[in-house]
C-alpha cells in the first residue's frame, strides 16, 4: 500500500472547516478553495430535496457503520482486513498527470488509497411518473474513504448540473446515443432502479469529474436510498437523543435533549420557518441527527444492529458492493471518528436558463483543480 498520505489541518468535521492538502505544488490551487467548497449562495431547494439529502449522508455513514457490525459473523474478516485495498482497489494504481505552464508544475499521482462510493438519493412521485419523468436522482454525493488518514469526505454535485451522459438501453443496458441534460437525469436515462441507473448515474460522475479526459477519477460502487426510509431508519435504532442548539416549536427549548423517532423526524430535518432558524438551523439540526444515528449504530452491536437494520435498510436501498468489499469496508471502521473524521464539499455552479429550464453550470477549470487536489497527491519528486 501506498503509505504517502495527505494530512488534513482540521479542527473538527463541522462543514465549515476546510481540509488543507499539505503538499508541494498546491498552493497554486489554495485560492480556489473558497470558491468551491460549502457555497453559501441561495438555492431553490425544496423541502422534499433537504430530506433526501440527510437521507443519502445518513446512508453514507450507516453503510460503513453497519458493515462494521458483519465483522463478528464472519471469519473471512480477518484476513481481508489485513489488505483491504487489494479487495476493493479495482483501477489499478500509478495514473499520474504532468502539470507545466499556468496550471502548475510537477507530478502528481492518483491517491490509490482512496476509496469513492456514488450516493444516490433518490425520488419519485405519481405526477412524475404520470410526466414519464420517473425516478431521478435528487442527490448526488460521493463519499470518499481514506484509509491512510481514516477520513471521510463528502462532495456534493448539485442536481441540476448540466453535464454529458449516455442515454442506455434499458433492457441490456448498451449506449444507444449520448445527450446533454441536468446530471439527476442520468440515472432515469439508464432505466432506473429496475435496469441500469446507478451504473449509468456513476458513469455520468466519473466522466464529470475526469473532465473530458484529463483525469481519471475512480468511483466503482454506488449506493441508492429512498427518501421513503429515514423514518423507518430512525424507528429501527429505536430513536435518537439530540441536543437542541436553539428553540424549536413542538420539540423543546435551547440546551434540552430531546428525542427523535419516526413520527417526529421528518419535521426535524425539514422546517426552515416557524421557528426553524432558516437554511442555517435546519442544517444544523441535520448534522445532529447524522452524528446521532451513526453513534447510535456503532453502540447497537454486531448481530443486534443486523437484526435491526438489515431488513428496514434493504427495502429503501441498493448497492453493489459485495461481501467481500462489504468487510473490507468495514476495516476503515478501525480508527475511524464519526464526530471528527467527516467534512464535506459542494462544487460551486452558476445557474443559468436555456429554452426555459433551469441549470446549473459548471465551470471546467473550477472541477479539474478541485479534482486533482482532492483525488490526487504531489509525487515524492514534485513534493520535494
Amino acid at each position: 500500500m501506498d503509505n504517502r498520505r495527505r494530512t488534513p489541518a482540521r479542527a473538527s468535521g463541522v462543514s465549515g472547516q476546510r481540509r488543507q492538502t499539505v503538499t508541494a505544488g498546491k498552493n497554486a490551487y489554495a485560492a480556489q478553495n473558497s470558491v468551491y467548497r460549502n457555497a453559501g449562495a441561495a438555492r431553490k431547494k425544496g423541502s422534499r430535496k433537504k430530506a433526501i439529502k440527510v437521507i443519502a449522508i445518513v446512508w453514507c455513514v450507516l453503510l460503513v457503520c453497519c458493515l462494521g457490525a458483519v465483522l463478528a459473523l464472519y471469519g473471512s474478516y480477518k484476513e481481508i482486513s489485513k489488505d483491504p485495498l487489494s479487495v476493493l482497489n479495482k483501477g489499478g494504481s500509478g495514473h499520474t498527470v504532468l502539470l507545466e505552464g499556468e496550471e502548475g508544475e510537477g507530478e502528481y499521482v492518483r491517491q490509490d488509497h482512496m476509496i469513492n462510493i456514488l450516493l444516490l438519493g433518490i425520488d419519485t412521485n405519481d405526477e412524475r411518473e404520470s410526466h414519464n419523468m420517473g425516478w431521478r436522482s435528487d442527490v448526488i454525493i460521493l463519499c470518499s474513504l481514506n484509509f491512510d488518514d481514516k477520513t471521510m469526505d463528502m462532495v456534493t454535485i448539485p442536481r441540476d448540473t448540466y453535464v454529458s451522459m449516455n442515454k442506455l438501453d434499458k433492457k441490456t443496458g448498451e449506449i444507444k446515443s449520448r445527450t446533454n441534460d441536468k446530471i439527476n437525469a442520468a440515472y432515469a436515462y439508464g432505466g432506473g432502479p429496475k435496469g441500469y441507473g446507478a451504473k449509468n448515474a456513476l458513469d455520468c460522475v466519473k466522466e464529470f469529474l475526469s473532465c473530458s479526459g484529463r483525469l481519471d477519477i475512480q468511483i466503482d460502487y454506488y449506493a441508492t436510498i429512498d427518501m421513503d426510509g429515514i423514518p423507518k431508519l430512525v424507528d429501527a435504532v429505536g430513536g435518537v437523543e439530540v441536543t437542541l442548539d436553539a428553540a424549536l416549536p413542538g420539540y423543546g427549548k435551547a440546551g434540552q435533549t430531546v428525542t427523535i423517532t419516526g413520527k417526529n423526524v421528518d419535521t426535524f430535518v425539514r422546517n426552515r420557518k416557524e421557528g426553524g432558524g432558516g437554511d442555517p438551523g435546519r442544517n444544523s439540526r441535520q448534522q445532529k441527527l447524522i452524528i446521532a444515528l451513526a453513534k447510535k449504530i456503532k453502540s447497537m452491536g454486531a448481530v443486534d444492529a443486523v437484526t435491526k437494520l438489515y431488513n428496514e435498510v434493504i427495502t429503501y436501498m441498493q448497492t453493489n458492493v459485495s461481501l467481500d468489499e462489504a468487510l473490507a469496508l468495514a476495516s476503515f471502521l478501525q480508527g475511524f471518528n464519526v464526530d471528527t473524521g467527516i467534512s464535506q464539499y459542494r462544487l460551486e455552479t452558476s445557474p443559468k436558463m436555456m429554452n426555459g429550464i433551469y441549470y446549473e453550470m459548471p465551470d471546467e477549470e473550477v472541477v479539474y483543480k478541485f479534482a486533482l487536489e482532492h483525488f490526487y497527491m504531489a509525487s515524492p519528486q514534485t513534493a520535494e
